[in-house]
């Protein structure tokens, strides 16, 4: 993997817009190629530079959730089409190029923000440490998304290889290098989201810039995420009740304009279909639906003309149901929620079942659950909210909550799972956490110039 000590300067000011104009955001493309030299001695610069850095990973995003969503069982595919092989989890050494590739190209335009910065510190002055945190940040988050797809299972496998960690910025120095651990993956991750660095990091809450860059309630999500993983649930709910001023809201207020919301916590905006292309995957019903058979809505509990999460957020297509969070086909401009408060409290509730405490736990789910469904109109019963039945709803709440957002194959692998569904009522896909397939190969672009890997890692 090679990428150049230089730097894409993207239009200055490209996070200044007011709510109206926000989709801009992501839109910019480089407008040229300029020394570093010249950069970093503008504040302004440096600034608009970081916002590239931000767009860079969010060009990646809506292909990530694509293909994490198509790995779970909740998303029916409709056509054959050879770019939905994920779906079949038969990912080649060729289609596994497209997520590894982005998220490397943000991890090293970061690395070279983050050498050319430190040279700069009298130029940016009290904002340096914003910054470089805003930019550990960007990377904690690739190195996360990588792990996802092309690491095993952590719980099974603590001592298995991800991927490589790549710090510095000469190409000599990212050619050939061996894959790290999952271990040392989350240790780089922890390392860039330490308490010191979040500590530079904002707190705004329901803002524009509150919502579209790195804020402490960011990381400390992020962190969670980790911990999860690890199964570390005294840490998950100390993550957790560190995020304060957020609150769920109306859940179709999420998902339509302006976006931003007291429940948002990080989100990618989008205005270009070209580039984010959600609505006319999931909304339009021509290549995937809600796998209304097999899925979480083919259990009648989540599947209640009650609950906004099926009434105003789901829509019939002849015979099948999908996805109307993203509905603008037309230009493109939704946003993509990385992190929503729903997920905090989820997050937690399922951590307070792991270490014995219920009655927190059903207490949380039941906050989630009540804002799309009055208890009057559920069919839930929650007496009966105990034990395994309550771990079940929990994993079930998130299933719904989360449809079209990229969570649910995510929980699958972190937990060691089996991923199972019916490609039509004759075939069944069934993969194994030890099985070649549950995780993606190493892309033939990265193999083909790192002696040090090869697709099986």
């Amino acid at each position: 993997m090679i990428y150049k000590n230089e730097i894409k300067i993207l239009a200055t000011g490209l996070f200044a817009l007011t709510v109206v104009s926000c989709s801009d955001i992501l839109e910019k493309e480089p407008i040229l190629d300029t020394s570093s030299s010249i950069i970093f001695a503008s504040h302004s610069k440096i600034k608009s530079n970081l916002e590239g850095l931000y767009a860079t990973l969010g060009s990646g995003i809506p292909s990530y959730f694509f293909e994490t969503d198509y790995r779970g069982e909740d998303i029916e595919r409709i056509i054959d089409n050879g770019g939905l092989n994920s779906y079949d989890m038969n990912i080649s050494v060729d289609g596994s190029s497209s997520a590894w590739n982005s998220m490397y190209k943000a991890i090293g335009e970061t690395n070279v923000f983050l050498n050319h910065l430190a040279d700069a510190k009298e130029v940016v002055g009290d904002d340096y440490e914003r910054l470089k945190s805003e930019a550990l940040f960007i990377r904690a988050l690739s190195y996360y998304y990588l792990n996802v797809l092309y690491a095993r299972t952590y719980k099974l496998f603590p001592d298995a290889k991800s991927v490589p960690i790549r710090l510095g910025t000469a190409e000599t120095e990212n050619n050939d290098l061996a894959a790290s651990t999952i271990e040392e993956v989350h240790s780089q991750i922890l390392s860039d989201l330490s308490d010191s660095n979040i500590s530079f990091l904002g707190e705004e809450v329901g803002t524009l810039n509150g919502i579209t860059h790195a804020t402490k309630a960011a990381a400390y999500v992020l962190r969670q995420r980790i911990y999860l993983e690890r199964e570390d649930w005294n840490n998950v709910i100390a993550e957790g009740e560190k995020i304060k001023g957020y609150s769920l809201v109306d859940l179709r207020t999420v998902f339509t304009t302006p976006y931003i919301t007291n429940e948002g916590i990080f989100s990618f905006p989008y205005s270009d279909k070209k580039k984010n292309s959600l609505a006319g995957s999931y909304y339009v019903g021509n290549n995937v639906a809600i796998d209304d058979n097999y899925g979480i809505t083919a259990n009648p509990l989540y599947k209640q003309q009650q609950d906004v999460r099926i009434s105003d957020l789901s829509i019939v297509r002849g015979d099948r149901i999908t996805i109307a969070k993203y509905t603008d086909r037309s230009t493109g401009t939704d946003w993509i929620p990385v992190f929503r408060y729903a997920e905090v409290l989820l997050n937690l509730s399922e951590a307070y079942y792991n270490i014995g405490n219920e009655a927190k736990a059903k207490e949380l789910l039941l906050l989630v659950r009540r804002r799309s469904i009055a208890k009057s109109a559920d069919a839930l019963d929650e007496t009966k909210l105990s034990g395994t039945t309550l771990r079940d709803a929990i994993y079930n709440e998130r299933r719904l909550e989360f449809l079209g957002e990229g969570i649910r194959s995510i929980d699958i692998h972190r937990r060691g799972e089996t991923f199972l569904k019916r490609a039509g009522s004759l075939r069944e896909i069934k993969v194994l956490p030890t099985d070649k397939n549950y995780i993606w190969p190493i892309p033939l672009s990265e193999t083909t110039q790192n002696k040090l890997l090869t697709a099986d890692n």
